[in-house]
C-alpha cells in the first residue's frame, strides 16, 4: 500500500467530526507535509472530509449515506448567528436535544446528557455544570463568559457558543430548524436507492457481450460507457432482438436522461414514467458512471416514504388535514394562510386542494400509484376567509395507465372553480 493510500485509509477510519490537518497526519504517519496535503485534498474530493470556516478540515459522513434529522453544533451556531468561544473540535458532532437553563442548579442536572445543548444566560454555575455534564453551551444575550469556562470547553472539545439574541428567539430558531431537518429527512435522494456496482457495457462491445453479461447477472438492461467511463447510452434486450452477435452496442443503444446522486427521487420519477424509462443512469459531477436506479424502485420508495413519513408539517399535509369527506364530496374551510395579498384564495392553495381531492378519489378506487401529469384550473369567482367550500370530483375517463378527473368547487351553491386533471397510473 502506498503512503497516499495509507493516509486515505487512516482518514476513512476516523470518527465523524474529528479534525484533520496536514501536520497531524504527517507526524502520525511519518510522511512529508506535501504527501499529507495531497491525500487530504483527495479525501475532500471523495467526500470523506470537508472544510468548515470555524473548525477547519473535519471528517464527515460519506456523500450518499442516509441523512438523519439531527443537526450539528456547527449548524446550530449558524442558525443562532452565534460566536464560537471554545470547543471547536466538537462542532461537527450531532446534538440530541436542547434545554433552557432557567432553573436551579439541582434541577439542571437531570437535563444534562452527552451531546445535548444547554441554552443559558449569564449563569456561570449553569455554564460550568453543563460542560462538566458533557453538554454544549449556548450563552444568549451576548453576555461575557469567564476565561476558565472557555479553557475547559477547549480542553474537552465541547462547543461553547455565544449569541446576541434572547433565549426565546434562539430556542424558537432551533425548534424551527429541527422541524425543517425532519421534513428533509423524508425526502429521498437518488443516492439512497441507486445500485452503485451494477456492471456496464462499453460502446465497442457487441451483442455477444450483452448476452454473456445478461447470463452472468440475470439483468436485461445495461448502461453503456465510453473508455473514460462517461455514460453514453442504455441498451436493453428489446434493442438487440434479432441482431447478429457481432453487432456493436453503440449502433443499438438509446440515449436517455441521466440523474445525479443528490437529485430527489420525486424529481426523476415523472421523467422516467413520462418517457417510459425502466432504468436511469446515475452519474458523478463529471458525468462518469456511478450506478443506476430502476423505475420500480423509484415508485416503491415514493410509496414507502408516504407510509413512513415522520412529519405532518409540510404545506401539503397541513392542507390535507383541513379537507373533510362529506358523502361523495369534500369540504374545506378557507383559512388566512390560504389567501393571497388581496384576500382571495391563492392559486397555490386551490391547486393543492384539487390535487389532494384527486388523490383521495383515486385511492378509493385502489389506484394508489398516481402521478399528476397536468391540471387545467379555472377560478370563476372570489373566495374569502371563512368560506366553506364544497368540492365534487368525477372520474370521466379511466384506463389501466391513466385517468382524467373533473373537479367542481362550490360556495353556497355557486360554482367558483373548475379543474380538469390528467393522471398517469402505474
Amino acid at each position: 500500500m502506498s503512503k497516499h493510500e495509507e493516509i486515505l485509509t487512516y482518514i476513512e477510519k476516523l470518527d465523524i467530526g474529528k479534525q484533520v490537518s496536514v501536520r497531524s497526519i504527517a507526524n502520525r504517519l511519518k510522511v512529508a507535509d506535501g504527501t499529507a496535503y495531497r491525500a487530504i485534498k483527495e479525501a475532500e474530493n471523495r467526500g470523506l472530509v470537508a472544510v468548515n470556516d470555524r473548525s477547519g478540515t473535519v471528517r464527515v459522513s460519506v456523500k450518499g449515506q442516509k441523512r438523519n434529522h439531527k443537526l450539528t453544533f456547527g449548524k446550530i451556531a449558524e442558525i443562532a448567528s452565534a460566536e464560537i468561544l471554545g470547543g471547536h473540535a466538537g462542532l461537527e458532532v450531532e446534538f440530541s436535544r436542547f434545554s433552557i437553563g432557567a432553573m436551579q442548579p439541582e434541577s439542571v442536572k437531570k437535563f444534562l446528557m452527552k451531546n445535548s445543548l444547554m441554552i443559558v444566560g449569564d449563569r456561570k454555575d449553569i455554564q460550568s455544570m453543563a460542560l462538566h455534564g458533557q453538554s454544549a453551551v449556548l450563552v444568549t444575550g451576548g453576555f461575557d463568559v469567564d476565561q476558565d469556562v472557555i479553557d475547559y470547553a477547549n480542553e474537552m472539545g465541547i462547543p461553547l457558543m455565544r449569541a446576541t439574541y434572547d433565549t426565546f428567539t434562539v430556542a424558537n430558531r432551533i425548534s424551527h430548524a429541527l422541524a425543517n431537518e425532519l421534513i428533509k429527512k423524508d425526502i429521498i435522494t437518488v443516492a439512497e436507492i441507486s445500485h452503485d456496482h451494477r456492471p456496464a457495457l462499453r460502446e465497442e462491445d457487441t451483442v455477444k457481450d450483452f448476452m454473456e453479461l445478461m447470463k452472468r447477472t440475470n439483468l436485461s438492461r445495461f448502461v453503456v460507457v465510453n473508455p473514460h467511463r462517461v455514460v453514453v447510452g442504455v441498451v436493453s434486450m428489446r434493442d438487440i432482438a434479432h441482431k447478429s452477435l457481432d453487432t456493436q452496442i453503440n449502433k443499438l443503444m438509446n440515449y436517455p436522461a441521466v440523474a445525479k446522486q443528490k437529485m430527489t427521487v420525486a424529481s426523476i420519477s415523472q421523467k422516467m414514467i413520462h418517457e417510459g424509462y425502466d432504468i436511469m443512469p446515475i452519474v458523478n459531477k463529471d458525468y462518469t458512471y456511478a450506478g443506476v436506479v430502476t423505475k420500480s424502485e423509484v415508485l416503491e420508495s415514493l410509496q414507502r416514504s408516504q407510509e413512513e413519513s415522520q412529519v405532518t408539517h409540510t404545506f401539503s399535509e397541513d392542507m390535507s388535514s383541513k379537507i373533510s369527506e362529506k358523502g361523495s364530496a369534500y369540504t374545506v374551510m378557507v383559512e388566512p394562510l390560504m389567501v393571497n395579498n388581496v384576500g382571495n384564495i391563492s392559486s397555490a392553495a386551490l391547486s393543492e386542494i384539487v390535487a389532494i381531492v384527486v388523490q383521495r378519489t383515486l385511492d378509493k378506487r385502489r389506484r394508489r400509484n398516481v402521478i399528476l401529469e397536468s391540471m387545467n384550473l379555472n377560478l370563476m369567482g372570489t373566495v374569502a376567509i371563512d368560506n366553506l367550500l364544497e368540492i365534487y370530483p368525477k372520474v370521466i375517463n379511466e384506463t389501466r395507465l391513466g385517468a382524467v378527473v373533473d373537479i367542481e368547487i362550490y360556495y353556497v351553491n355557486n360554482i367558483i372553480a373548475k379543474a380538469v386533471v390528467n393522471l398517469q397510473i402505474t
